[in-house]
């Protein structure tokens, strides 16, 4: 499956767009979001051409980029250089890791970006995590989304690389809307916790759209209760 070569809108109050990109092998989406009077960009997409950068330079400044985990960090350094005056933000516990790789100072923990982002865009940090992640909440006109980096998977087939695709069969991690089974392995303390509070989450807030970095969007509207459900039978299964 090839990347999408252009910024492609899902709602429009406020303006949000996905964009994806290759990486190691595979595929992953970047989020783009008006945040009032500027743009936020979450999992900046890497090996992208000028006319990513464009299309939202055009629409509207830059003022935030996310590295939504400790391992989405490739996208940073070349957005940065396009946009210094973007403020970068990560999950507390990704902070040392995503500077040392990404080579980017002054990152501030997510926290400290609700004064930018508003009432209608939420950076939530996920608890439980080693490593830090994110949960993106936007409060559009058409309905809630949510843009999720690690934990869920969308992937229409499984991935060409043999070894990979074989423990994405094996684990139960793709193809298809599916936890994913691996990363949680050392980068969550407690997964039974984190299902249990993700499967009450998605109860409480669920979203219209959910957006994952690796995978298609998954339109849940005309099953509301989908996501909940794939959280609540986890722990039924197993305590991974």
């Amino acid at each position: 499956m090839a990347a999408q070569k252009s910024w492609v809108p899902l709602a429009a109050d406020p303006w949000t767009a996905t964009l994806e990109y290759s990486v190691g092998g595979g595929i992953a989406t970047a989020l783009a979001v008006n945040v009032g009077g500027g743009l936020l960009v979450a999992s900046p997409p890497c090996r992208v051409g000028d006319d990513a950068f464009e299309a939202l330079a055009s629409r509207a400044p830059v003022r935030a980029l996310v590295a939504t985990n400790a391992y989405h960090t490739l996208g940073l350094a070349p957005w940065k250089a396009r946009f210094p005056d973007a403020a970068v933000f990560a999950p507390p516990q990704s902070l040392q890791r995503v500077t040392k790789v990404s080579g980017v100072g002054g990152i501030r923990p997510l926290s400290e970006a609700a004064a930018l982002t508003g009432e209608r865009v939420a950076l939530v940090e996920l608890p439980y995590f080693r490593t830090g992640e994110a949960l993106i909440k936007i409060r559009a006109a058409e309905g809630l989304l949510w843009y999720v980096t690690d934990i869920i998977f969308n992937l229409p087939q499984l991935p060409p690389h043999p070894l990979i695709a074989a423990l994405f069969k094996l684990t139960g991690s793709a193809p298809g809307l599916r936890i994913n089974r691996i990363a949680p392995l050392f980068m969550v303390r407690n997964r039974r916790a984190l299902w249990a509070w993700l499967a009450a989450e998605a109860r409480r807030d669920a979203p219209r759209w959910l957006v994952p970095a690796h995978g298609d969007t998954v339109d849940l509207a005309d099953t509301p209760r989908r996501l909940e459900e794939l959280f609540a039978q986890i722990p039924r299964r197993s305590g991974t």
